[in-house]
């Protein structure tokens, strides 16, 4: 990332806060052949949550995928509140959007380094900070975003669905979740710099799930190919997430960076 991108922020503050969820969500998942849709950019720790103001400036990549075309929206105009930007909907069949979000950095305190690093099932961290004796060093961190969304135009072409986009950490659905019905499961592979990441920690979780800030319906780790299993138990909006974290050398600013992947997706209510 260039550091004129990255909008720095050293402040102190709670696991809970660096814990937000940061996920596209459309408005609406579904059209019914040609319209519009809302493609907003939500902040919480609650799912679904609230959207936030459309900053272009931190805007790396911003891509609606259809079939094998894929358009870049990176110049498109969001809404005069900046509350998201309106696409086109034209080709019947399923539609991503990624976004890529530039870095921002954030320090913590040592407990809650460690609290978060635990809730997020970042071990390997937490082992590297005791075996380094930095388990009282504050924790300074860089860390990104890269989210997708799909949306859903009836029955058609669904080739975008698992299409590679070359984010740097990336949630790939394998299975087309608007053809799944209430109680079956989604395959999601998780892949960093390309590859397939095993034993990462994938959380998900629907809207209205819970009122409890940073938990989630369910949470498995991925297998040697970098796939999880999602249980669809609910209709309506879902999300799935997860970080991944490496130690930083030579970096003035930062000790670790951290990759933040979700998707968002609705699962049809019968």
């Amino acid at each position: 990332m260039k550091l004129l991108q990255m909008s720095v922020l050293t402040i102190f503050m709670t696991s809970s806060l660096l814990g937000h969820d940061f996920f596209l969500f459309p408005s609406p998942f579904s059209i019914n052949e040609k319209g519009k849709v809302k493609i907003a950019i939500h902040v919480d720790d609650v799912f679904p949550g609230n959207a936030v103001k459309w900053s272009a400036s931190r805007v790396l990549r911003f891509e609606h995928r259809f079939g094998s075309s894929m358009a870049d929206l990176r110049k498109k105009e969001p809404e005069k509140d900046s509350s998201g930007v309106i696409v086109s909907i034209e080709g019947l069949g399923l539609n991503m959007f990624a976004l890529d979000w530039a870095a921002r950095l954030i320090e913590l305190k040592p407990d809650q380094f460690s609290h978060y690093l635990e809730s997020e099932g970042l071990d390997h961290i937490l082992k590297m900070r005791k075996e380094r004796g930095e388990e009282n060093k504050n924790g300074r961190e860089r860390y990104s975003r890269f989210v997708k969304t799909l949306v859903h135009n009836g029955l058609g072409n669904s080739e975008a669905l698992s299409k590679v986009v070359g984010q740097h950490i990336e949630l790939v659905p394998l299975e087309n979740p608007y053809v799944k019905q209430v109680g079956d499961s989604l395959r999601v592979q998780l892949l960093f710099q390309g590859k397939p990441q095993s034993n990462a920690l994938i959380s998900s979780t629907y809207a209205g799930a819970t009122k409890k800030a940073d938990t989630y319906a369910q949470s498995a780790r991925t297998n040697e190919q970098g796939i999880v299993y999602i249980r669809l138990t609910h209709g309506g909006p879902w999300l799935v997430r997860t970080v991944h974290m490496l130690p930083v050398a030579n970096d003035k600013d930062a000790d670790w960076e951290s990759w933040w992947a979700s998707v968002t997706f609705e699962v049809q209510q019968k």
